[in-house]
């Protein structure tokens, strides 16, 4: 461990500000000079030229919309681990879709593929890493049929992660949820590495 002494605390609360409006941020500390600067977002921390680069993103945020045992089993999981959850079932298409930027993932759990058509085509318009849907194999041809009716683009349509989640087919709305949170910090990480 190594303690470091900064001579201008600004940078830093420059890094919260910008992580509060959930921006990424990357910081320059010089231990020669004792100095700490905002930089450029890197890709990844690292040392570079006798300084250590340290990049910020902000939490991963889970849209969540679908049927309510899945809905609730996967949205209290995804609090318990910190995520920042919004719920389209309580806030509206409207402002759950608004709320989605590059570091949201989008959790749709429905079994109506009506039912998802609205908030689905938003967020494969979006920045979002993660669009992951529920159903089976034939299910999601069938989604992909309706999508392409709709004129969404092949490219578009191979962003969404359907059957959603690591474990396959699961009935039991925890063993879901418990999957869909895997599979999304795996794509965070896969993303953002």
């Amino acid at each position: 461990m190594a303690i470091h002494l900064l001579r201008d605390l600004k940078p830093l609360l420059q890094v919260i500000r910008d992580i509060d409006c959930r921006q990424p941020a990357s910081t320059r500390y010089d231990p020669s000079l004792e100095t700490l600067v905002i930089v450029d977002a890197s890709e990844r921390s690292s040392w570079k030229d006798g300084a250590f680069e340290t990049v910020y993103r902000p939490s991963t945020r889970l849209i969540v919309s679908g049927q309510a045992t899945e809905s609730e089993a996967l949205i209290r999981l995804a609090e318990v681990i910190g995520y920042d959850v919004v719920s389209v079932n309580d806030l509206g298409l409207p402002e759950a879709v608004s709320k989605i930027d590059p570091f949201s993932a989008v959790a749709l759990l429905h079994h109506d593929l009506d039912a998802e058509m609205d908030i689905l085509k938003a967020a494969l318009t979006s920045k979002a890493f993660y669009v992951g849907a529920l159903g089976s194999t034939r299910t999601h041809r069938r989604r992909i049929d309706r999508l392409r009716e709709r004129g969404i683009t092949q490219l578009a349509m191979d962003k969404i992660k359907a059957p959603i989640g690591i474990f396959g087919p699961t009935r039991d709305s925890n063993s879901l949820a418990l999957s869909v949170l895997a599979d999304v910090g795996a794509a965070r990480l896969t993303f953002y590495s």
